[in-house]
Formats: structure tokens, C-alpha cells, sequence
């Protein structure tokens, strides 16, 4: 028993640490700000680097909708939101007329025109990481200033979908600054004298610190409703932990990325909220019979599947804060959930005379493959008798080279791509699978269509050949005042304008 609360009172210590600790790092960062008392604090896993969304240190899109307006965005639903564009038109199948909004203004005071939509277009065409999305198929014409054509061999809802990326640029400022896109950023102290940047976002960069924090406030001439909160001050802090411990010390509002086990913890405190956001993300595991051709069986295939117990990497590991469902299922029928059968597996596996060691590829990545998914793979397969032996490979391009050579690989898959084709095009083209799917797209008799490898897709998830493990939620907290409820798209993304304070 004494030892019990001795154990109990070391734990109690190190929380009481972990706060002061967060309470300290926190409170630097917010002292440093001017007018800290209307500033909403945000607490983040990173800070950009660059304010530029189309340079090679690129801006992430969390924070390109602070400074930059797209065309068009996805809303909280399957809805696409109008934003820069008053409207569109169809001339043809391949061919659609935009018509932009009139009086939109830049943050230098610089009206939009098209000729800012097709320079921005041409800035994209520079980034390899977006040349992948097709957009090099996109040829785009000025009607006048309001009005422009693009032509694209996307269907038109594969370029609506395409155009919520990409955000318009101050073509005149830029080109008139000739800031160097690939330089880090330097710090810029409150207040700033010249501008680091021009969109037409609801806010403007007040200050930033390198590596530490980004500020931002309202920009009182954007031409929408202006934002609830006028201040918000990103706060890099790189520990689930650390974010934790500073939101229950009441040091921020709102923390991104909080880790699944300590969702308990928050709703306990009743001071603060949790929020989940999904996306389209899977972690794929696929069964591969060149390296061991017993897995050209669909029987050994199931056996493995069998053995591994979905719903409960749900519960136990992700915390409930997880899916498991099909790609886009075309056979409506099946069931969502897969069976889980241990008896069934080892019988299946002890007819085929199956091995008694498998290998597994995966790549390093902290964030997706977590060392409790993994250790619950080996020890489901030590049921079927079977020991697994793991390989991590530390870049994608070390994985493709090794895929081949061992029986199961987990793979990570996401975009923020909604409409269905675009989002089959990305996992064929651009995810992990891309090899292994392309073998099984070649060894058809003929060509095939998008439409017929959707369903041979469907086919290789059926027959257990890719297994769907699950898909993962991003958790958010915040205190109870803020309101996140309308703050996320259906693709994650927040729109932090339309933050609001509960009364």
C-alpha cells in the first residue's frame, strides 16, 4: 500500500513538473506578443517556414486560408463555397468559364483581376509536389478582367475539386517585390513595416519567430464578413504532452493534434472540449505473393486478415478516435466491418501448411506508424503461430525498392482531394500502392478504364489482397468559450475566421 502511494505521489510530481514546464514555454511566447489579452492562443505542432504557398519550403494549406483566398473551398459538407468566384458557366466538356468576383482587394491594396488567377496558376506549375495533381494538363485563357476560360481534360468536377488548392496571388506585388520563395523566412518583430506578403485572406502576419510562433490579425478591408477573432497567435509546441499540460494550465485555447489516450483527460477536466476532424487517409496493409507465392491463395490471404483484429486497434489503440470501412465500396453490400476470427485462421493456416515467418515493411513516420499498431500485428500473428519480423525503411524511396521483397507492407495513404475519381487517381498514382497496383493494372488483357480499375480495385480490398486497416481522425481541444464546431471542411482543413466564442 505505501509503496502504492509513493508511486502515485512520483506520478503526481512529474504531472505537477510537465505544467510548470508548459506554463513557462507558453508564457515567454505570449509575453513576447503586444495586446496579449484579446489574442486567442493556438497551440501547434509546426510553424511555417515561408508565407509562400507555392514555394519549395511551401506553405501548409492550415495556414494558406489565413492569408489566401482559393477560387472556390469545400465547406463543413459535401458542398462546394463559393469564394473569389461570383460564378461559372460550361462552354464544353472540357472547357469552363469562370467569372470572378468584382471589388476584391489584396492586402496591398491592389484589385483581383484574372491576370492575378493565371499568374498564380503558372506559380503552381513550378512546384513538383503539385505538378503530380495533372494541373500541367490545365490551359487556362483571359476573357476580360473578371472573366477567364480554362480548358482541362478533368471532368469538370475533378477541376472544381482541384481549384479549392490553389490560392491567388498579388501578381503585381510579387512581381514588383521579387521575394526569394525558397528562403526562409526571417523573423519578422510587431509591429511590421512592410509587407511579408499580399492575398486577399481575412487576416494579415503581425509578427513571427522563427521555429517559435506566428501572429496574426484581422485584415479590416477583406471583403467578406470580418472574422470573430481578431488575433490569433500560432504557438509551436512540438509534444502532444506539452500541448496538453498547457491547455489544462489554461496557457492556450485551442491545441491541435492531441494524442487519443488523453482524450479522457480533457473531458474530465469539464473546462474543455474535444473535436474530431476526418479525412481521407487509410493505412493499407497489402498481402504480396511475389515474395512468397502461398499468398497467391486468397484462403492464406484471409487467414491473415482473419487474425487481425480491426475493431479492436479501434478501441484499444486509437482510442475510438478511428474507422473501418472499404475505399468507396462498390458492392454496397458488404459489410463494413471485417470478421475477426482467430479458431478459423489457425485452422486455414494449418492446412495450407503456411510459414511460421512472415516480414513486414513499413516506413518511419512517428505520426502514422505508431509502434502500438505494429506491436499488435506481431502479437495477433503469434496466434497463428506465425513470427513477424519488421523492416523499417526511412524514405519512400527506400520502401519502393524494398516492397517486393517482403509478405505484408503498411502504407499510409491521404489527400485532401474529395471528388471520388480524383481521390482513386491519387491512390493509384501518387500513393504508397502505386507500384503494386500498377503490376495489377498491367497484367489485365487489355487497357483498362478509370471505371474498370475502380472495380479491380474494389476486387484486390475484397479478395483481402489490400486490407484497409483503418482510417485515422486529427484531434483538436480547446476551451469551452470557442466554439470549433463550423471551424473544420469536410477535408479537415480549419477556416479559422469562422471561429467563434460561445457566450
Amino acid at each position: 500500500m505505501v509503496k502504492r502511494i509513493r508511486t502515485l505521489y512520483r506520478y503526481f510530481l512529474m504531472l505537477l513538473l510537465f505544467v510548470q514546464v508548459a506554463q513557462t514555454q507558453a508564457s515567454i511566447i505570449v509575453d513576447a506578443q503586444p495586446d496579449t489579452q484579446n489574442v486567442v492562443q493556438v497551440a501547434v505542432t509546426d510553424i511555417p517556414s515561408s508565407f509562400y504557398p507555392y514555394a519549395d519550403v511551401e506553405l501548409p494549406e492550415h495556414y494558406s486560408h489565413l492569408f489566401f483566398d482559393p477560387l472556390l473551398r469545400w465547406g463543413n459538407t459535401k458542398q462546394l463555397e463559393y469564394r473569389l468566384l461570383d460564378k461559372f458557366k460550361t462552354i464544353n466538356s472540357r472547357k469552363t468559364r469562370f467569372y470572378l468576383k468584382k471589388k476584391i482587394y489584396f492586402h496591398s491594396g491592389n484589385s483581383l483581376t484574372s491576370n492575378d488567377v493565371i499568374w498564380s496558376l503558372k506559380e503552381v506549375l513550378k512546384i513538383s509536389t503539385l505538378k503530380k495533381e495533372g494541373q500541367e494538363t490545365i490551359k487556362i485563357t483571359r476573357v476580360n478582367n473578371h472573366q477567364f476560360d480554362i480548358e482541362s481534360q478533368f471532368t469538370q468536377a475533378q477541376l472544381l475539386d482541384y481549384l479549392t488548392h490553389i490560392f491567388i496571388l498579388d501578381s503585381r506585388f510579387y512581381k514588383s517585390n521579387k521575394i526569394d520563395h525558397n528562403t526562409p523566412q526571417k523573423t519578422l518583430p510587431h509591429p511590421i513595416s512592410k509587407l511579408p506578403l499580399s492575398g486577399t485572406g481575412p487576416y494579415q502576419v503581425a509578427g513571427f519567430y522563427a521555429g517559435v510562433n506566428l501572429s496574426v490579425q484581422e485584415n479590416r478591408h477583406y471583403w467578406q464578413n470580418q472574422p470573430i477573432v481578431k488575433r490569433l497567435n500560432f504557438i509551436k509546441i512540438q509534444s502532444p504532452e506539452s500541448r496538453l499540460y498547457a491547455l489544462l494550465a489554461n496557457d492556450i485555447d485551442i491545441s491541435e493534434q492531441i494524442s487519443n489516450k488523453n482524450i479522457e483527460t480533457i473531458r474530465l477536466s469539464g473546462s474543455k472540449r474535444i473535436y474530431q476532424t476526418s479525412a481521407s487517409n487509410v493505412l493499407f496493409l497489402t498481402i504480396n505473393d511475389q515474395n512468397n507465392t502461398i499468398f497467391s491463395q486468397e484462403r492464406a490471404r484471409n487467414a491473415i486478415h482473419l487474425a487481425i483484429n480491426q475493431a479492436g486497434i479501434i478501441k484499444h489503440i486509437l482510442n475510438g478516435t478511428g474507422s473501418i470501412d472499404r475505399v468507396f465500396k462498390v458492392n454496397k453490400s458488404e459489410p463494413s466491418l471485417p470478421i475477426y476470427d482467430v479458431k478459423r485462421a489457425k485452422s486455414i493456416f494449418k492446412k495450407i501448411r503456411g510459414p511460421k515467418k512472415l516480414s513486414l515493411l513499413v516506413l518511419a513516420d512517428d505520426s502514422i506508424y505508431n509502434d502500438k499498431v505494429i506491436f499488435a500485428l506481431i502479437n495477433m500473428l503469434k496466434k497463428l503461430e506465425v513470427s513477424l519480423e519488421v523492416t523499417q525503411a526511412e524514405t519512400r524511396t527506400e520502401w519502393k525498392a524494398l516492397q517486393f521483397k517482403h509478405d505484408l507492407a503498411l502504407s499510409m495513404w491521404r489527400t485532401s482531394l474529395i471528388e471520388e475519381h480524383g481521390v482513386y487517381q491519387d491512390i493509384f498514382a501518387h500513393s504508397l500502392l502505386q507500384q503494386y497496383l500498377t503490376l495489377q493494372f498491367e497484367a489485365q488483357e487489355q487497357p483498362l478504364a478509370m471505371a474498370d480499375k475502380i472495380q479491380l480495385f474494389e476486387q484486390l480490398q475484397l479478395s483481402d489482397t489490400i486490407i484497409p486497416l483503418f482510417s485515422k481522425n486529427k484531434i483538436w481541444a480547446s476551451d469551452k468559450q470557442f466554439d470549433l464546431t463550423h471551424l473544420f471542411s469536410i477535408n479537415g482543413i480549419p477556416y479559422w475566421h469562422l471561429l467563434t466564442i460561445n457566450d
